[in-house]
């Protein structure tokens, strides 16, 4: 009886990263590219709201100090880069 269509060592897997909070996978120390209004910029992520709706809101501080933008929804955002995690 066959129990896997290939090997794989047992001890070399890498233990599974914490789930994150949005549907984006968006987490706070992450860097997003927003379009906001037609505006482009990108922005750190400093926390996450979840609005009664169940949908989540955004707070940023933005990168560029010419924009006034604090705050933005999921469906706002066009591009995420993680923050790095330590391993070990």
């Amino acid at each position: 009886m066959q129990q896997s269509l290939i090997d794989t060592p047992a001890g070399d897997a890498a233990p599974a990263p914490a789930p994150r909070a949005t549907s984006k996978g968006i987490a706070p120390g992450d860097i997003v590219q927003v379009d906001k209004k037609g505006r482009r910029f990108h922005a750190l992520v400093t926390e996450l709201d979840q609005q009664d709706s169940g949908r989540f809101e955004l707070c940023l501080r933005p990168l560029d100090s010419r924009v006034s933008y604090r705050t933005a929804t999921v469906r706002e955002v066009v591009e995420v880069w993680r923050k790095a995690r330590r391993s070990g």
